[in-house]
């Protein structure tokens, strides 16, 4: 079993980073971690037109022991971290130097006050920290309690499933599969309007056949195959609305690995779109 002895918070100090660290909070109560919150300053230029370093350095801190002030933060211990550098660099060099089981982010800010999205700091984090990361995009008020972990059919999308079992301790959390079936519109591009069913009949059954196959391999009692004709990315993201999940679970050996199911643009559109929050898996390094 997992030992979770430090989270690692990259904070950006905006109006969702109370949500980032209320929750980062209760996740370290929880699995008695220690947290370390960075914040870079702009290593850029532009930055250097304002005051010098050290003004900036020590206007941060108290901005975040300002937000730090506002969260329970009885029995964990913490420190905060603020260095002139790239975020998603600072946040993924101290993860790696401190040995981090997890990172924890937010979003950026939306002027409407809907559901944060992402910047390039998170896809870069996902990319290069190679260890598991949650990116939060609503306030915390309780413990996850409706959490779904969508699978690729890999080895590393089981993993994810134990992992987020580990961490939330939650034994019943579903694994979901979702494939596209043959549309009308590629039957007919493909001059296959006539053996149309025999066509979609053959796709249902090679993928309940994967599906099965995972299924019995990893011994899972809670999953769903979903078929879809809009799409895997729409399903998904259809499925969440649908059952009011608060947590997704992705398992991947990295966004940038084309070996895996949840590879560039559909890992990219799961972060941006779906309105819960994510925990992005990636075996720890």
């Amino acid at each position: 079993m997992e030992t979770f002895k430090n989270i690692v918070v990259g904070l950006d100090i905006s109006k969702n980073s109370t949500f980032v660290l209320q929750r980062a909070f209760l996740l370290a109560k929880e699995n008695n971690s220690k947290v370390t919150i960075v914040h870079a300053i702009d290593n850029s230029w532009f930055s250097d037109l304002f005051s010098n370093f050290d003004e900036l350095k020590d206007h941060a801190t108290k901005s975040i022991e300002s937000q730090i002030s506002q969260v329970d933060t009885k029995e964990v211990e913490y420190s905060v971290l603020v260095e002139k550098e790239t975020a998603s660099t600072f946040v993924v060099d101290t993860a790696k130097s401190l040995k981090a089981y997890l990172i924890i982010i937010g979003a950026n800010e939306k002027d409407n006050n809907e559901v944060a999205v992402l910047g390039s700091t998170a896809h870069k984090i996902a990319q290069n920290g190679k260890l598991p990361m949650i990116i939060v995009k609503n306030p915390c008020n309780d413990n996850y309690k409706n959490i779904v972990a969508f699978s690729d059919l890999s080895e590393v999308s089981f993993k994810s499933l134990v992992f987020a079992k580990e961490f939330f301790k939650q034994e019943d959390i579903k694994t979901v599969y979702a494939y596209k079936q043959m549309g009308e519109i590629a039957l007919r591009y493909y001059n296959e309007d006539k053996n149309k069913d025999k066509i979609q009949l053959g796709i249902k059954q090679k993928e309940s056949a994967k599906f099965e196959k995972f299924v019995e391999e990893f011994k899972i009692t809670n999953a769903e195959l979903i078929e879809s004709n809009i799409g895997v990315n729409s399903a998904l993201t259809n499925y969440v609305a649908s059952n009011g999940n608060d947590l997704v679970v992705l398992g991947s050996t990295g966004v940038s690995n084309p070996n895996t199911f949840f590879f560039g643009s559909t890992t990219s559109f799961l972060m941006e779109n779906l309105k819960s929050d994510l925990l992005i898996y990636i075996p720890k390094k």
